[in-house]
């Protein structure tokens, strides 16, 4: 018997930011952010994973960044992660920086489009950052999933979790 596990597939994230009335301007600013280069790209995840929940990170480098990465086809497996979107603002950050780690490691890396262990690996690692980075700043906002995720990173074993999750169909 076949299941589908839950995945996200992310190659058409502009719908979720366009709206009918800004058409034009989304047009515009997504052509905008699809022309940045790799450098400036990284140093705009840098600044979301240093501080997740700022509100630059949500209102300014999220939506660029998705814009930016729009049509780039890759996996975000849930399964990974489970329950994270129900953690507030800080799980959806954490969702979101896993995307935009990925993302980055593919525009570095674009050979290994094929090698779903190593870009999500690379996508948990930079998210495991981020959630380093806010606790730092609130201890108290603890996620049981990533407080794990972040133990088997400090071990190196962060690849086993993926290997064990990677949201392939499953007989």
């Amino acid at each position: 018997m076949r299941s589908i596990v839950p995945a996200l597939v992310l190659v058409i994230p502009s719908l979720l930011v366009a709206a009918p009335a800004q058409d034009q301007d989304h047009e515009k600013s997504s052509a905008w952010a699809k022309s940045l280069d790799k450098e400036t790209v990284r140093n705009i995840a840098l600044a979301h994973e240093s501080d997740p929940l700022a509100p630059e990170s949500r209102d300014r480098w999220a939506p660029l960044l998705l814009a930016h990465f729009d049509g780039v086809p890759f996996v975000v497996c849930l399964d990974q992660v489970p329950g994270v979107s129900d953690q507030g603002d800080l799980g959806k950050a954490l969702l979101w920086q896993i995307v935009f780690g990925t993302g980055v490691f593919l525009e570095e890396h674009p050979e290994a489009a094929q090698d779903r262990e190593a870009y999500m690996t690379a996508g948990l690692q930079s998210a495991v950052r981020a959630y380093r980075n806010a606790l730092a700043k609130n201890p108290q906002m603890r996620i049981p999933v990533f407080d794990q995720l972040a133990d088997l990173d400090k071990q190196g074993r962060l690849v086993e979790h993926v290997r064990a999750h990677d949201c392939q169909k499953k007989k």
